[in-house]
């Protein structure tokens, strides 16, 4: 463990953002180089010396590059790069660096922040007085590209151990041999530390300071690995292909994406794009410059900022200096000030059932649905903030509870349905959230009825992902939302969730298999056919509240024992009406619409008789001769139904028969609309 860790920056803008990256952390300090110029590591060294109190174990990480040849971390600093497992190469420097078994007496520990390295900690030594390095035997091609140490003694894989240091070349031309790869790493003494406060402000530790070393300014040796581990990204190629999958890299994007391939995708805030389409080797990234300014930096993935102007054409040198590192970690982490989810509902037209598992699986689903809003409102919310705490505290605002998690087994405790708690403890776990790590205030809402029929659960679900995960990818999401599902023991397709994610009418369909890739079809109605939805479409409660899944379990039972092939033809026909309801609506056509809507009633009452009851049947029987087409949204049995009239005159005679709590106390009509923009992610 380290005394206090010293990250070095450039100048006092990048000394800034690595401060905001390392707030919270006592033991760290970050001291620009003076002059508001990059003076060299070796100037970086000397000057933190100056400034420092010289007693117990340093670490000293020399970060004041510009990482050019990475501008899509170029405003972070390739130090606060995230590696796979979320943790920035800062920490995993540290963590390795205080495996070291330095002396009792302390010292300066040097490493360089662009360079993780992997190697037994146990085989090095640090009792020598002076300045000791760390190296491992490689071939000439890494030995162009670093310091290479000679020893005077005979060199090759497998002789190791500490030794005095009789030169030390600088990326030697050499074409065959093994040689001894500087790592970065230096330990220097306290009494030659001290030394050092005399030295100028200038220079690089691994070029000149060797120099001094060897002409006597204190003792050199080096620790001989018998292999070393050696990662460093050195350019957004190598970026893509050490931290990527080989095609694409996204980090804290918060948008849908459609990429090409050779994609490099960072910082991307909520809201900015509805959608962000990259072609081939285009990479993209987001710089919040000021109080509210942003420049959108696209960029090929083999330029090189470095050497070919692009750095200078970009004005990146006064960019950077611009960047709001606050409004950048916000972008990386928007749980550290909070995200609001809002999102609509949904109804099905045509072809749900067929989108559930194992259906979907089995024979592809095909549905038809559209977002809505109700009475002008988004009926769902969710809110997560920060606590200072570590405790889960969940808010349901429509059923006026709330409860307090302080344990991971409360967390894990999700199986059982009727817990109101159960939707948001497995939105948890699927997320991956680690309890213990940060405390977390979630508020939901459902300003509908329960078990209406409009995809509430789903949706809500859906909703509580984004949130905690602070980003709105509809593949991811509604992937990770039937994942929830069955963390619930709830089961459920995917339309629900799809319904809610993306705004506006469309066709969603899934080939069969076990990973149901979603695609989906925005369909465009004409003006027509949206005149006569909003005049003649009525959304009406009927006060019939039920559970889906007990008619998921009938449904799915029946399609099981499919008997003489009847439910499969059925499946078939769900399918083929909400092809047919699709293309109806394309085209302007609201008799063929229709028939889709009744066609899709008809075949879920035939999967399973429970989607209706005599209630239904009686508010159905009262409006007939006024009605085009009719359907209860989602499984049936109750919940709300949506009704297509014959004409706009038809419709207050709809409304007269059924009435505002004519049928029960809860039934009454509610107002709907498209909504165009389906669910949307905002920071706090």
């Amino acid at each position: 463990m380290f005394d206090s860790i010293v990250i070095t920056a450039a100048n006092d803008a990048q000394a800034k953002g690595y401060r905001a990256q390392v707030k919270g952390r006592d033991n760290v300090l970050v001291i620009s180089d003076p002059g508001g110029r990059r003076v060299g590591s070796l100037g970086a060294t000397v000057n933190l010396l100056r400034r420092l109190k010289l007693s117990g174990k340093v670490l000293v990480c020399h970060s004041g590059g510009d990482a050019r040849r990475t501008p899509g971390y170029a405003a972070m600093g390739k130090a606060f790069v995230p590696m796979r497992d979320g943790r920035s190469m800062f920490e995993h420097i540290v963590e390795s660096m205080a495996k070291l078994p330095l002396p009792k007496a302390g010292g300066i520990l040097v490493t360089s922040g662009d360079v993780l390295l992997t190697f037994d900690c146990d085989a090095t030594e640090f009792s020598r007085p002076g300045v000791t390095g760390v190296a491992y035997p490689d071939g000439p091609f890494q030995a162009q590209r670093h310091g290479v140490y000679v020893t005077g003694k005979v060199r090759g894989a497998g002789y190791e151990g500490l030794l005095p240091v009789t030169d030390f070349l600088q990326k030697p031309k050499v074409e065959k041999g093994r040689f001894l790869i500087d790592t970065g790493i230096l330990y220097i003494d306290w009494p030659t530390a001290e030394k050092m406060k005399s030295l100028p402000i200038a220079g690089d530790i691994y070029e000149a300071f060797p120099k001094m070393l060897l002409d006597g300014f204190a003792p050199f040796h080096v620790n001989v690995l018998k292999s070393c581990d050696f990662f460093h990204i050195g350019s957004s190629r190598e970026l893509l292909e050490q931290l990527g999958d080989g095609k694409t890299y996204v980090n804290a994007v918060h948008c849908p994406l459609e990429l090409a391939g050779g994609n490099i995708v960072t910082n991307v805030p909520a809201g900015r794009f509805g959608k962000l389409v990259l072609g081939k080797d285009e990479c993209f990234t987001c710089l919040p410059l000021g109080k509210d300014g942003w420049y959108d930096l696209k960029y090929r993935l083999d330029d090189n900022f470095k050497t070919d102007g692009l750095w200078e054409k970009h004005g990146m040198a006064e960019k950077m200096k611009a960047v709001n590192h606050a409004r950048l970690l916000k972008i990386r982490d928007p749980l550290a000030s909070g995200v609001r989810v809002t999102a609509p509902v949904r109804i099905d037209f045509a072809g749900g059932w067929s989108d559930t598992p194992p259906i979907c699986n089995e024979e592809g689903g095909t549905v038809l649905n559209a977002a809505v809003l109700l009475d002008g409102k988004r009926p769902i919310e969710v809110v997560v903030r920060p606590r200072k705490d570590r405790f889960v505290r969940i808010v349901s605002k429509d059923l006026g509870k709330r409860r307090i998690l302080r344990s991971f087994a409360e967390i894990a405790d999700h199986a059982d349905p009727s817990d109101w708690c159960a939707l948001v403890k497995s939105a948890l776990v699927v997320t991956g959230f680690v309890y213990g790590t940060r405390g977390l205030d979630i508020v939901i809402s459902a300003d509908l009825p329960k078990g209406s029929g409009m995809g509430t659960s789903s949706i809500l679900g859906a909703a509580t992902i984004a949130a905690l995960l602070g980003r709105n990818d509809p593949a991811e999401i509604g992937e990770m939302t039937l994942r929830l599902e069955q963390e619930m023991r709830t089961g459920g397709g995917w339309q629900d969730q799809f319904g809610g994610l993306v705004g506006g009418i469309k066709l969603l369909t899934s080939k069969p298999g076990p990973c149901q890739n979603v695609t989906v079809k925005p369909i465009a109605v004409t003006e027509s056919v949206r005149k006569a939805l909003a005049t003649r479409g009525l959304l009406f409660f009927t006060g019939q509240k039920r559970m889906a899944r007990n008619i998921l379990r009938k449904v799915l039972a029946f399609y099981a024992e499919n008997p003489h092939d009847f439910a499969r033809i059925l499946v078939d026909s769900l399918k083929a009406d909400a092809e047919r309801g699709a293309a109806a609506l394309a085209n302007g056509d609201l008799k063929h619409f229709a028939d889709a809507v009744n066609g899709y009633w008809r075949d879920k009452k035939l999967l399973d008789p429970g989607s209706t009851n005599e209630r239904v049947e009686e508010i159905i029987a009262a409006i007939r001769p006024h009605v085009e087409a009719v359907t209860l949204t989602g499984a049936g049995g109750g919940g709300f139904m949506f009704i297509l009239a014959k004409r706009a005159a038809d419709v207050p005679a709809i409304r007269k028969a059924l009435g505002d709590g004519r049928i029960s106390r809860y039934s009454r009509f509610y107002d709907f609309a498209l909504d165009h923009e389906g669910l949307k992610l905002e920071t706090l």
